[in-house]
C-alpha cells in the first residue's frame, strides 16, 4: 500500500523511476493517492448501510435484540490502462536531434497519461459506451447523492454573482465551502479540486480575508491551502485545451447558467475511505526492437482503477460563478 511519491523514494529500476517520476509531476493525485494492490480486476467492497438500534430496558427486563446493523456489498472494477510507446529505429538512432528521441516520446506519452487520469478522476464514467474506464469522482457523488447522502452535494446558490463580487458574496461563498468541508468525514477533505479560474478566485479571497496557506510538494513546489486541506487545479485533457473541470456546467439537474463551475473533495484512505486500487504495480518494460517493423517499443501497464466505502470521502460543490459578473 503505497503512494507513488513513496514509491518514488526507494524505487531501483531507472526506466521505472522515471516514468513513475514523470507522472507525478504532472499529477498531483498521482502523488498521494495510496494504492493497493489486489491481484485481480474487480474487488468487492463492503460499506456499512445502517447501525442496530440501542435502547433501555425496565428491571427485571430485557434489551431488545432483534434490530441488527446491515452491510451494502459493491463491486469495484479494474480498468486497463496503459501505452505502447513506438520510435522509429532511424530517427531512435540519429546522432543530429536535441535530445534522446525515445525519452522524448516517452515524457510525452506520460504526461498524457496523468492528463487522462486527472480526466477520468473528476468525469469516468462506467457505460455501454465506455465500459473500459473508472467512475470518476462525478458519477460517485452523484451515486451516494442518490443513496440519501445528500450532504455529500451541495448548491452554493451563487445566482449568477461571482464570488468575488461583494464582501457578502465572499462571505456566502465561504460558509458554503465550509458546508463541503465538513461533508466529508473528520471535516478535513486532503484535496479541493477544481479548474485555473476558481483556483485563482478562491486564492484571491482566502488572501484577502488572511485564510490562505501554503506548503511543499515533493519537487518543492508552492501549493496552496485551506484549513489544511490542498486545493489543486486538476488542469486540462490531454489536448491541452480543454478543462476538466468546466466553467460552463450546465448538466441536467445542475442550476446555474453558462458561468458555474463545480470544486470536488476527496479524503483519502484504504480500506475506509477513498483509494486506488491496482491489479499489480505499474509496470514499465523495454521491449526492445519490434519484429513486425523497424521501431523500439517501451510498454507502460497500469491497471487500475478507485474503490471508495465511505460516502462520506468525496463531495462536491457546484453553481459556483468563480469570479465578479461583467
Amino acid at each position: 500500500m503505497w503512494t507513488l511519491a513513496e514509491l518514488s523514494k526507494i524505487e531501483t529500476d531507472v526506466l521505472r523511476k522515471s516514468i513513475i517520476d514523470t507522472l507525478i509531476m504532472e499529477s498531483n493525485l498521482m502523488e498521494l493517492c495510496p494504492w493497493e494492490t489486489i491481484g485481480q480486476l474487480s474487488v468487492g467492497v463492503i460499506r456499512i448501510q445502517d447501525l442496530p438500534s440501542v435502547g433501555f430496558r425496565r428491571i427485571n427486563g430485557a434489551y431488545d435484540s432483534t434490530d441488527i446493523g446491515h452491510f451494502e456489498h459493491k463491486v469495484e472494477q479494474i480498468s486497463l490502462f496503459g501505452r505502447d510507446i513506438d520510435t522509429d529505429e532511424a530517427i531512435a538512432r540519429a546522432k543530429n536531434t536535441i535530445a534522446d528521441a525515445r525519452a522524448i516520446q516517452q515524457s510525452l506519452t506520460l504526461k498524457g497519461m496523468a492528463y487522462a487520469f486527472n480526466d477520468k478522476f473528476i468525469n469516468g464514467k462506467v457505460t455501454a459506451d465506455a465500459p473500459l474506464e473508472f467512475n470518476g469522482l462525478r458519477e460517485r457523488v452523484d451515486g451516494v447523492y442518490a443513496e440519501g447522502y445528500t450532504s455529500q452535494k451541495i448548491d452554493a446558490a451563487t445566482a449568477g454573482v461571482g464570488i468575488l463580487n461583494s464582501s457578502a458574496a465572499s462571505q456566502a461563498f465561504l460558509d458554503k465551502l465550509d458546508t463541503l468541508m465538513y461533508a466529508i468525514k473528520g471535516h478535513k477533505p486532503d484535496f479541493l479540486l477544481m479548474n485555473t479560474k476558481m483556483l485563482l478566485a478562491v486564492r484571491s479571497l482566502l488572501r484577502r480575508e488572511k485564510l490562505l496557506d501554503t506548503t511543499k510538494d515533493m519537487f518543492d513546489r508552492t501549493v496552496d491551502t485551506y484549513l489544511g486541506a490542498r486545493m489543486v487545479d486538476i488542469g486540462v485533457k490531454a489536448d491541452q485545451v480543454t478543462e476538466i473541470i468546466l466553467n460552463t456546467e450546465t448538466t441536467a439537474g445542475l442550476p446555474g447558467g453558462s458561468e458555474c463551475t463545480s470544486i470536488y473533495a476527496v479524503k483519502f484512505g484504504i480500506g475506509d475511505m477513498t483509494w486506488g486500487i491496482q491489479e499489480f504495480p505499474l509496470e514499465a518494460k523495454d521491449m526492445g526492437e519490434l519484429e513486425t517493423k523497424p521501431a523500439f517499443r517501451t510498454r507502460v501497464t497500469w491497471n487500475l482503477g478507485l474503490s471508495t466505502v465511505d460516502p462520506r470521502s468525496i463531495g462536491r460543490l457546484y453553481n459556483i460563478v468563480p469570479d465578479a459578473s461583467s
